[in-house]
């Protein structure tokens, strides 16, 4: 029987062979009738030219070989030959509002929101939310300038908002770029960085500025603008610094957006859904349109 090799990291291989993991169990599903046999693999194992192989999280660097990478929120997944979320099919895709059914989407909208949000209302309270991420005073290839450039770009580009920005709770801070941040809160009075919950100032702020937080997709359903200053798979709604220009993304602040047939066109039309009736038939879909014989 052919082999579809998983390279998956501890514990998630274990829960996986235990059948745990719903997104396994439907992969598994969805190669049986082509005369498959899912294989669980340490992370670590070497890629040989046999079978196929599906990594997590990690680069595809051999023949025949994916990566798996959930899609934000479960239950929903990205399939795809590259890990990097900017080179994702759905970031090339052209998104077209006109094409959503508006009946189809609002539903959809009202459920998510609540799951990433609650229950609470949104208002805008004059400021603008920068969840910062890693490496401030680095300068990636993704990115259109470092975080910290960003900080200074975004105050110039919007003169009057004050700037609350939060740290990322998982990232380990250099202390080089702890001090040059605390050098910027010193320069410019409308800069400071808070300790508070996303969630809450998703939905108390104007908009939101970031290098390609998640953070911002969850202001989509708060319909809150944002700014990105480095390539993401969600960028087609937001003002994209790599693609409009700092003056051009800031001023798509101002634009009206079709929030709600937006998120449907991300999640429901371009993501695997794990929980859905279809998840094998979207499964079977990505391999095939990287070229697997399945």
């Amino acid at each position: 029987m052919a082999k579809l090799r998983l390279h998956l990291p501890s514990p998630m291989r274990e829960d996986a062979a235990r059948g745990d993991v719903n997104i396994i169990n439907r992969i598994a599903k969805a190669v049986a009738p082509s005369g498959y046999d899912v294989v669980f693999c340490a992370e670590e194992e070497a890629l040989d030219a046999e079978g196929l192989h599906l990594l997590h999280m990690r680069e595809p660097q051999a023949p025949n070989t994916l990566t798996l990478r959930r899609a934000y929120t479960y239950p929903f997944w990205q399939i795809e030959a590259t890990n990097q979320r900017w080179n994702f099919d759905v970031a090339q895709a052209a998104f077209d509002p006109l094409t959503i059914d508006p009946d189809q989407a609002r539903p959809f909208f009202r459920r998510w929101r609540e799951k990433f949000l609650g229950a609470a209302s949104d208002r805008r309270e004059g400021f603008i939310f920068m969840p910062l991420q890693g490496r401030l005073g680095a300068h990636r290839a993704f990115q259109a300038m470092s975080p910290l450039a960003m900080i200074e770009a975004t105050l110039a580009a919007d003169p009057k908002r004050e700037i609350r920005a939060t740290l990322h709770p998982r990232e380990a801070y250099e202390p080089a770029d702890l001090a040059m941040l605390d050098a910027l809160t010193a320069r410019f009075p409308r800069f400071r960085c808070v300790k508070a919950e996303a969630r809450d100032l998703i939905l108390t702020c104007d908009y939101v500025v970031t290098q390609n937080s998640s953070v911002a997709l969850q202001g989509y359903f708060a319909q809150k603008p944002a700014v990105l200053f480095a390539g993401i798979d969600f960028h087609h709604i937001a003002g994209s610094v790599p693609r409009d220009g700092v003056t051009g993304a800031f001023e798509k602040v101002h634009e009206p957006r079709a929030y709600a047939a937006y998120l449907f066109w991300f999640f429901k039309q371009n993501c695997v859904n794990g929980g859905a009736p279809e998840a094998e038939a979207q499964i079977l879909a990505r391999f095939r349109r990287h070229g697997w014989p399945l």
